[in-house]
């Protein structure tokens, strides 16, 4: 079954078992496109588009939401698509100063650290490019 393009909110934790065809499988539902997922304080858990498709144009702009959120997260899993192309050091700066973390991974190894650090429990947010190719 198809997600659309619209904000879901889920209380389970929403591992990803699938990036590939141009989007992610997310709790069982495929999201077509980027994705960003947050932890909502008191609701569950957001997954929303994200209007991000190359990683040349991420900036601390569109990762706002992740960032500006009452329930702000301790790290952000970043996941740039299939290529680690650039060093991201002014993005890296500038989440430090906001007091947040960054790992910054191709999107299959973000696919995966997502997963595990969830599996930990701890209070993470994911935003990734999805697979132009696959």
């Amino acid at each position: 079954m198809a997600s659309s393009l619209t904000t879901d909110a889920n209380v389970q934790p929403p591992i990803i078992s699938d990036y590939s065809g141009g989007g992610f499988t997310i709790g069982g539902m495929f999201y077509a496109g980027s994705v960003m997922i947050t932890g909502e304080d008191g609701t569950g858990y957001v997954i929303e588009p994200w209007s991000v498709d190359d990683a040349e144009t991420i900036s601390v702009d569109n990762l706002g939401r992740i960032y500006q959120s009452a329930d702000r997260p301790n790290l952000i899993v970043l996941g740039i698509g299939d290529q680690m192309n650039h060093p991201f050091a002014q993005l890296r700066t500038a989440l430090s100063k906001q007091g947040i973390a960054v790992e910054i991974l191709t999107t299959p190894a973000a696919c995966r650290t997502w997963n595990l650090l969830l599996s930990e429990g701890r209070k993470v947010a994911f935003a990734a490019i999805a697979s132009k190719t696959s």
